[in-house]
C-alpha cells in the first residue's frame, strides 16, 4: 500500500519534537479547562433543579392539591409529664 504524506507549507520540518510550554500558555489552558468544567457544573445544577421542579409539580398534580402540605402532629401523649433526673449516670452526686 503506497502512502503519501502531504505536509502543509507552514509546517516546519526542522522544529524540535518536544517543546517546553510557556507559563502563559499553561495558565491559559488551565483557565479554559476550569471554565469549561464550571459551565458544565452550572448546566448540570440548572438541569437537576428544573427536573426536581417538574417532578414536584407532577406529583402534586397526580396526588392532589394537599399532598405536600404538612400538618402538626402531636409528638407524645399529653398525660406524660417531663421529669428531671435526680442523678446523672456516671457522675458522682456530692
Amino acid at each position: 500500500m503506497d502512502q503519501k504524506f502531504v505536509y502543509h507549507t507552514l509546517h516546519r520540518t526542522n522544529a524540535p519534537r518536544a517543546r517546553v510550554a510557556s507559563a502563559k500558555l499553561a495558565v491559559s489552558e488551565y483557565l479554559a479547562y476550569v471554565t469549561m468544567l464550571s459551565a458544565a457544573v452550572v448546566i448540570a445544577i440548572i438541569t437537576f433543579a428544573y427536573a426536581a421542579n417538574l417532578t414536584v409539580h407532577w406529583l402534586a398534580h397526580v396526588n392532589g392539591p394537599g399532598f405536600f402540605s404538612s400538618e402538626a402532629q402531636p409528638v407524645s401523649n399529653t398525660d406524660v409529664k417531663p421529669f428531671a433526673p435526680s442523678k446523672v449516670a456516671m457522675i458522682s452526686a456530692h
